[in-house]
This record gives C-alpha cells, sequence and structure tokens, in this order.
C-alpha cells in the first residue's frame, strides 16, 4: 500500500472511531437569564448515578454486545468485554463494519489497556508484517496524534462511568419508564448531561474542555439513554444523534455478565507498529 493510501485509511479509521462515540446534541440553546429566571423543573441524576457507578466498580467486569450506526460510516457489529480497576477502565473489541456501499465487512479489534489503545484493521495496518497499530495518548506518530484523542470517548461508549464520573450533579433526568432488555426487567432512564454545569463541575480538564466547547458551540446538552436492571446494574447504554460529518450516529452498548472473569488481549510486541509519517500535504 503506497504512503498516501496508508494516510488515507488510517484517516477514515480515525473518522470511524472519533464518530462513533462523538456526543449527540440536544435542544437549542436558552439564554442564561432565561434559565435563572427558570429553574430546571427535571431532576438530577447524581444519586442515581453515583449508586450506578459503585455497583459498577464492585462488580469489576462486564461482558457487552455493541452495535449500531456509524452514520457515512456504516454499521458496526462488535463484541466486546470491560475490566474496571479504580478509575480505569481497560476493554476489548471485536468485530466489524460494513459500509452501506454495500462493499465487504472489514474486520475491526480494539483493545485499550492503561489508555493505549491497539487497533487492527485492514483500513490500518502500520506494515505488512505488523498488522496492529499502536494509539499512545501523548505520543507524536501520526496515528496517535490522529487517533489519540477518540480513546477517551471510545471509553464513553462502552463504560458509564467515563461519561457521568464527576459531572453527576450536571445530569438531569428528563424521563424513566419501565422497559425490557432480552426479558430481562428494566428501568429506562432519559439523560441529558447539560454541558455548561458540567464544564464547571469536571475536575478532568480534557472532561472540562470537551463540554465547554460543546456550550460555546450550541450544544446546550447531551443526550444519553440508560437502562438499569432490578439490581441497580447497567442492562444497556446508547447515545444517538447528528454528528458533523458523519450524519445520523447511533450506538448502544448491551451489557450481560457482569462480575464474570474476563480478559483484554495485548498483542504481542512484535506485531505492533506505529505511524511516524505527517498527514498529506
Amino acid at each position: 500500500m503506497s504512503r498516501a493510501r496508508t494516510r488515507t485509511a488510517v484517516i477514515s479509521a480515525g473518522l470511524a472511531l472519533i464518530t462513533a462515540t462523538a456526543g449527540c446534541a440536544g435542544e437549542p440553546p436558552v439564554p442564561t437569564n432565561a434559565l435563572a429566571a427558570n429553574p430546571d423543573p427535571r431532576p438530577a441524576a447524581d444519586a442515581m448515578l453515583s449508586q450506578v457507578i459503585s455497583k459498577i466498580s464492585e462488580r469489576g467486569s462486564t461482558r457487552s454486545e455493541v452495535r449500531g450506526s456509524l452514520g457515512v460510516v456504516g454499521e458496526l457489529n462488535a463484541d466486546g468485554v470491560v475490566r474496571y480497576r479504580g478509575p480505569q477502565a481497560d476493554l476489548a473489541l471485536d468485530g466489524q463494519t460494513r459500509n452501506l456501499r454495500n462493499q465487504p465487512p472489514q474486520r475491526l479489534n480494539l483493545s485499550i489497556v492503561d489508555g493505549v489503545g491497539y487497533l487492527q484493521t485492514p483500513l490500518a495496518r502500520p506494515a505488512p508484517d505488523k498488522p496492529w497499530l499502536r494509539i499512545s495518548p501523548g505520543a507524536g506518530d501520526f496515528g496517535s496524534k490522529l487517533l489519540g484523542p477518540a480513546l477517551d470517548q471510545v471509553h464513553e461508549a462502552v463504560d458509564p462511568r467515563a461519561t457521568f464520573s464527576g459531572i453527576e450533579r450536571a445530569t438531569r433526568i428528563q424521563s424513566s419508564a419501565p422497559d425490557q432488555v432480552d426479558g430481562r426487567p428494566t428501568t429506562r432512564y432519559q439523560l441529558r448531561i447539560v454541558t455548561a454545569q458540567a464544564a464547571d463541575a469536571a475536575t478532568d480538564p480534557q472532561q472540562r474542555t470537551r463540554y465547554r466547547k460543546a456550550a460555546d458551540s450550541g450544544e446546550p446538552e447531551l443526550e444519553y439513554q440508560l437502562w438499569l436492571d432490578e439490581s441497580g446494574l447497567p442492562a444497556r447504554f446508547a447515545a444517538t444523534g447528528q454528528v458533523a460529518q458523519a450524519g445520523q450516529v447511533s450506538l448502544t452498548s448491551t451489557y450481560r455478565e457482569w462480575g464474570a472473569p474476563v480478559e483484554i488481549p495485548v498483542p504481542p510486541a512484535y506485531q505492533i507498529g506505529v505511524f511516524q509519517e505527517g498527514p498529506p500535504r
């Protein structure tokens, strides 16, 4: 594969990861003085979310299925596992993407361990003998610069803790109702993160920057759905919305076997490569 085609393939893979996990827009912005005059009548989700985050941490692991549409990129179908270690969440996804233009599905494997990502897909092969691409936060190689910011967003797609930790008070319960997930009784919560409040509440600098940027760009709320089973653990987690350059994006994670032992594979070093070259001029 030529260098130009390789760079294009990596950018395509980056778009798939970034758009798959981007936040979703809510209602049009409301003037600040109107908010002061009309306090938000929706209940805060902090008590509920604090209990959910605590239960997830206690169980320590889960198996999941990730399904959805990546807009113009195509459909994603993957099985995954997540392992929780303190504030850290390691994960692995094994599945495929299918382009909407009826092209053959492309295999995709992704592991994130200690914040470092390992991606295997025909769209981004570092070298003929190195099928895995390493994505290291803060690294100077092209692949890490392109995909590094997406790693936190990938965590949010499969880990409610990464989405809501630190901003529980800035999250509102839009509605709740009884529902079922794979035949299990659940309660479905429509949740809204108020971006301006989240930017003020967040202690993580990256999280704070993200929500401030969303609030300043006219995204007053980000929308999520969370299904809790009778024990208070997530049964399903979903986000849907319009994403720039991708169109309609919808990603749903369905959980099972909380607490089951899981393995997060890391490829051997000799199979891992990086992209050192920069983007095309």
